[in-house]
């Protein structure tokens, strides 16, 4: 009897992320925008980097080749342990300008400093924040514009899809974009922190006025939802016409997810035990079939899920991930432990630096 109530609840799950996933990636798909006019706004790419040595040159690389007339292309070596300024600094020849970093100052999170010093700097009328670990196509920045002029938006986010080779980093990544698209909603959307389109006057009068976005562990979260209530902003899945990829090393992908998971569930304890409940639940299956065979349906049921869910966000081994759906999810129970463990009793830290218990992502 207890197997076949832990079937039905499997099945309800199922059922529910099947529904969630469908709809959301409908609403969320961008299709190909034409060029309406030849008069593009300028554009300021802003990346911060942190110990990027790993990733810089690629990303740079990719930005300095975009094929959009109008750019600016700034990066801030935020207080680099290892040689990335030295990487950033070999490309002002192409164009890319230089800002070091300074001291941390108190009230805020590095990131988020280092993004309004960069916006404070740009010149753009549109700032473009690019993670180091993500990468464009020649025709990406000039195709997102469209969709941002398009829609009269003010910011538009993009969740990135996967299209690196056969890694650790790849086949045992975290469920960090599978969250943001199972928490999203019209009124209280997320966006995603690797790449974002925002009117510069808009983040610059954030930046100035709002006393939370400084230590609010996703700023960019936190601006689109003030301006979605007023319809003007947009999260995006990347495509093949998009072209945006994001290529993030497995130990880096384990730090943000320590760093967000927590936070993520309102860093509220019952919320986290609920959460844990659900996957555990939903791992159950895996063990179970070898007491109950019939265990194998939800076990197919969910290897379908998840091929559907890897087929639009990644461009290969999908099959592989899939079949790995049970490894990913014991890994993110384990992340989701961590983090609320360490919020609650150790030090969160992001690149080296402690990251202040700061409550709510917003």
């Amino acid at each position: 009897m207890v197997d076949i109530i832990i079937l039905a609840i499997v099945g309800i799950i199922d059922l529910y992320v099947l529904i969630k996933l469908y709809s959301v990636l409908k609403m969320l798909r961008i299709g190909v925008v034409e060029r309406e006019s030849h008069d593009h706004p300028t554009v300021t790419v802003c990346i911060t980097a942190r110990d990027e040595t790993h990733a810089m040159t690629q990303c740079l690389e990719r930005v300095v080749a975009s094929d959009y007339p109008k750019l600016e292309i700034i990066v801030m070596d935020d207080g680099s342990r290892d040689d990335t300024s030295i990487l950033i600094k070999s490309f002002a020849h192409a164009g890319v300008r230089f800002v070091e970093g300074k001291k941390l100052p108190d009230g805020w999170l590095g990131k988020n400093h280092a993004q309004a010093v960069l916006a404070d700097h740009a010149s753009g009328e549109i700032v473009f924040f690019l993670d180091v670990d993500t990468l464009i196509e020649r025709h990406t920045i000039m195709r997102l514009v469209q969709y941002y002029i398009r829609h009269k938006s003010k910011m538009v986010s993009v969740v990135p899809i996967r299209n690196d080779h056969w890694t650790t980093s790849t086949l045992f990544t975290t469920m960090r974009h599978f969250w943001t698209l199972m928490r999203f909603s019209p009124h209280k959307p997320r966006a995603a922190a690797n790449a974002w389109l925002i009117d510069r006057k808009t983040i610059l009068n954030e930046i100035e006025t709002s006393d939370r976005l400084p230590l609010s562990v996703q700023m960019e979260t936190y601006v689109a939802r003030k301006l979605a209530i007023s319809n003007q902003y947009r999260l995006v899945m990347s495509n093949k016409w998009l072209g945006l990829s994001y290529e993030k090393r497995w130990s880096s992908q384990v730090e943000t997810s320590i760093r967000l998971l927590y936070p993520q569930s309102s860093k509220n304890p019952v919320q986290v035990c609920w959460l844990i409940l659900l996957l555990v639940t939903v791992l159950s299956p895996y063990v179970l079939v070898f007491w109950y065979p019939w265990m194998l349906g939800a076990i197919i049921a969910q290897f379908l899920i998840s091929y559907y869910y890897l087929s639009n966000v990644w461009v290969r081994y999908r099959l592989v991930g899939a079949l790995l759906l049970p490894v990913t999810i014991a890994q993110e129970i384990g992340l989701l432990i961590i983090s609320t463990w360490q919020y609650n009793f150790g030090v969160i830290k992001w690149k080296g630096r402690p990251v202040r218990n700061t409550g709510k992502i917003t």
